[in-house]
């Protein structure tokens, strides 16, 4: 990775982590952060400019290594999702709709909030009664 060396070893095990399976909040245990702060600390990692750019880098990698394009997954998902023949699944077709939803931006994913350091919001609600 080009960018490896504007990354601490840690950040580059992180990516080397979630090469494996895209799950920033595993990949950041597996690198050797806490556990307790893993899915803010995976998040804000996969935000870092040198780390997103070696993820990217690892995902071109794979995909040229593999021989698969963005065009050739979605057109396996496409197919999946219209395929009604012997053998067909409903849960498969479903699935497969809704990679291809994902893919297109059609569902949004819950965002969490955190404070400082990955740590929870404190919430400071005072209640008069007058």
């Amino acid at each position: 990775m080009s960018n490896s060396k504007k990354l601490t070893d840690k950040q580059a095990r992180f990516v080397e982590e979630y090469l494996i399976d895209t799950n920033a909040t595993q990949a950041a245990i597996r690198a050797g952060y806490s556990a307790k702060t893993a899915k803010p600390k995976g998040n804000e990692l996969k935000k870092h400019p040198a780390i997103a750019a070696a993820i990217e880098a690892g995902l071109a990698s794979l995909s040229e290594r593999c021989q698969v394009t963005q065009d050739d997954v979605i057109r396996g998902l496409l197919t999946e999702a219209e395929w009604m023949g012997e053998g067909s699944s409903h849960s498969a077709r479903v699935q497969a709709w809704s990679q291809l939803g994902k893919h297109l931006g059609m569902f949004k994913d819950k965002v969490e909030h955190t404070g400082k350091d990955g740590e929870d919001l404190s919430l400071n609600i005072k209640v008069s009664y007058e």
